[in-house]
């Protein structure tokens, strides 16, 4: 199993680069959020909305790797789309269940599908072919400080792919 912690920023509209520790102590990767443009980030200082949420993980070369962006719809849940710089596969994800406390969501590519269920104050749980294979969490109690962990059994063992989409879904959200 491989392990990943880091700490997040303490305001969830910073553009600030965070470093992501594997278990080892060394830096593994960063990543960041980025807006579109100045519109998008004037709207969600002003009015507190995440219409737009776009997160990039980049090598410690300064390459990005993944890219996670979040599509606004009018009407019902917003989808997103995670992009590999590697391998040029983009992965969709979309909502399962509508439940706003523990939702359900489905992540699909050509190659593969995961589910992720998250419960509150528990691991965020990625699932492959019915078993779990990657978990994700932030714990309150040590200032935010979050943990990732991906099982050997996982079809995708890249950490910044779990980080760009966790980092989106669950301490950003909708």
């Amino acid at each position: 199993m491989k392990k990943y912690t880091y700490l997040p920023p303490k305001v969830k509209d910073s553009t600030k680069s965070v470093d992501v520790i594997d278990e080892a102590g060394n830096k593994a990767f960063t990543f960041k959020r980025n807006y579109k443009n100045i519109l998008t980030k004037m709207a969600t200082y002003v009015w507190n909305i995440d219409w737009n949420v776009q997160i990039d993980v980049y090598s410690n070369d300064r390459d990005i790797v993944y890219q996670c962006i979040k599509n606004t719809k009018w009407l019902g849940k917003p989808t997103y789309k995670v992009i590999s710089y590697l391998t040029g596969q983009e992965y969709e994800v979309s909502y399962i269940s509508w439940q706003v406390v523990s939702p359900e969501l489905l992540i699909k590519s050509e190659s593969c599908e995961l589910i992720v269920k998250k419960v509150p104050m528990d691991w965020a749980k990625f699932y492959y072919q019915g078993k779990e294979v990657a978990r994700w969490k932030m714990k309150t109690s040590e200032w935010f400080k979050t943990y990732l962990e991906i099982e050997k059994e996982s079809p995708i063992q890249e950490p910044e792919f779990f980080t760009s989409i966790a980092q989106s879904l669950f301490y950003i959200g909708e």
